[in-house]
């Protein structure tokens, strides 16, 4: 087939995972370009693997201080660039996927071709547990934001629906010495002020490795300052004892994989990131937090437990519904979830 993959720059976390499955329809045989929306063109990194590509200006939801900011985030649309980028795709494709990414989805529409949604965000189509927020949410998000023919949903749990785990990058399956896991806390809070964690990370008796918008490795304290790379992320995640974070699906699933203990803080007014707090809440697979500050830390760092979870790998059969959209593939499904969890 000839596939045009869209992809939501927004979070890293839909690059990681469209990454594999990209090479993977290529790796049987498949066409795939590949368009990347929602982020300035000079804040992408590692992305050569998807090629060949496009950037698209698309949609960019805008944060100050570790909130949403809903006026800043429309004010910065640019509608008449959004559907220019749409006329901009041509009707050469067998089969248009999105992961959540609307350039894509709407050419698809446009184009009358088929359209498949890949992402956590379409497990809001079946019957789950929901906040208030994400049930409203989800009339736009993904109906209307990125709407699709077909889904592919990833969830941190079935809810006895046909709903695949979440994906693992395959450098994350590397078996690696005991001798190389530090006590090392990894830090990932995109959506927060830097200076403000700095603040309160300086104050703590750990060392913390913080993952932000710079060029260069800093060290500050007890604090050393990366770079945004994919390959020494995986390679950090794998190696430090614990992990704090937003609410983002990605990166969670990876660290639950891991048997990372976690601390995460939803991004404010973000309705799917509020909805992954209260699914890990009530699962027990994260401690969750509405601030982060000093106490809360040293708290989590005292009382947090870490959970194992065997998440099975999906790639093929993903790969598989894509070739055959029509097919129930049910009981393959289930067959994912018959993993281990290790307390």
């Amino acid at each position: 087939m000839n596939i045009l993959y869209g992809i939501s720059a927004t979070g890293n976390g839909h690059i990681s995972r469209s990454r594999i499955i990209v090479k993977a329809l290529k790796k049987r045989g498949h066409s795939v370009d590949v368009i990347l929306s929602g982020r300035e063109e000079k804040d992408f990194f590692d992305i050569e693997e998807l090629a060949p590509f496009q950037i698209k200006k698309g949609f960019t939801f805008v944060s100050k201080k570790g909130k949403l900011n809903y006026t800043q985030t429309v004010l910065q649309s640019h509608p008449i660039q959004f559907f220019n980028d749409i006329k901009s795709i041509d009707n050469i494709y067998d089969l248009i996927i999105t992961d959540f990414e609307p350039i894509s989805a709407y050419a698809a529409k446009r184009h009358k071709i088929p359209c498949m949604g890949i992402g956590h965000q379409y497990s809001f189509y079946k019957n789950i547990p929901m906040t208030k927020k994400i049930k409203f949410a989800s009339i736009f998000f993904p109906k209307i934001y990125a709407p699709v023919n077909f889904t592919i949903p990833f969830h941190f749990h079935h809810f006895n629906k046909p709903i695949l785990p979440p994906f693992i990058d395959p450098l994350l399956y590397n078996q690696i010495d005991k001798n190389q896991i530090s006590e090392d806390i990894l830090v990932y809070l995109p959506w927060e002020n830097l200076d403000d964690m700095i603040a309160i990370l300086k104050t703590i008796s750990k060392k913390f490795i913080v993952y932000t918008k710079i060029k260069s490795i800093q060290t500050v304290e007890n604090i050393t300052l990366k770079p945004f790379s994919n390959m020494t992320f995986k390679q950090d995640l794998m190696r430090c004892n614990s992990l704090i974070t937003n609410a983002g699906f990605q990166l969670i699933s990876e660290a639950l994989f891991l048997g990372k203990p976690i601390l995460c803080k939803p991004q404010k007014g973000q309705p799917e990131q509020e909805h992954n707090a209260k699914i890990l809440d009530e699962l027990q697979y994260a401690t969750v937090a509405k601030e982060i500050n000093i106490k809360i830390i040293k708290d989590w760092i005292n009382k947090s437990k870490k959970i194992k979870i065997d998440f099975s790998d999906p790639t093929n059969l993903i790969i598989d519904i894509i070739e055959n959209r029509e097919k129930d593939f049910s009981n393959e499904i289930n067959k994912l979830w018959q993993i281990k969890k290790t307390y």
